[in-house]
């Protein structure tokens, strides 16, 4: 909740949402296995929050709503 809190008061750089942009449409290919490490850490600097036990899918698909709803994707 305090993530969220925070998000809410900073801007995302442009690098994190660029980044972003690129895990989802690397996912969405599905030629690439997404890294899970690399999706939860970029899940946190955005400021999303995903369960502890979330599968990459899981968190590629928060990072994907995060996105779409500050109309970035």
């Amino acid at each position: 909740m305090l993530n969220w809190i925070l998000s809410q008061f900073k801007r995302q750089s442009a690098e994190d949402l660029e980044r972003a942009r690129e895990l989802v449409k690397a996912a969405e290919r599905g030629g690439a296995h997404v890294n899970l490490a690399k999706a939860r850490e970029l899940a946190r600097a955005l400021g999303v929050e995903v369960e502890v036990h979330a599968s990459a899918d899981e968190v590629v698909h928060a990072i994907r709503r995060y996105l779409s709803l500050r109309g970035e994707l």
